[in-house]
């Protein structure tokens, strides 16, 4: 079990924050973003499920006023699981106004002693 954080600027075009990795598995367990920009602004997250090829809206133009912040996640039995090939992405109205970390929780996806 690896925990690893990921995160940088949103643009207004998708971008992809974490991937999961082949032949491992993943707890996302934390998001937290911050509008770095002068004025209120909007942001994205999806949340693409590899298995079913489907993108579902995590948070859907969320506003957020001029240096705030929005965290979810990080309490004991919060998280989203995820298997390979799934992907946590973010876009945002403005080029620039947020940054965003995403924290996970990584291990093989192999069934040992079994």
């Amino acid at each position: 079990m690896i925990k690893k954080t990921f995160g940088g600027s949103l643009l207004t075009t998708d971008t992809t924050l974490y991937e999961v990795p082949a032949e491992k598995k993943a707890q996302w367990v934390l998001l937290y973003a911050t509008n770095t920009s002068g004025s209120t602004s909007d942001f994205s997250v999806d949340f693409y499920d590899a298995s079913e090829s489907a993108t579902l809206a995590v948070f859907d133009s969320y506003s957020l006023s001029s240096k705030e912040f929005f965290k979810i996640g990080g309490e004991f039995n919060e998280f989203i699981s995820m298997k390979a090939g799934d992907k946590i992405i973010a876009s945002c109205s403005t080029d620039n106004a947020f940054t965003m970390l995403v924290s996970v929780i990584e291990e093989n996806d192999i069934i040992q002693g079994g």
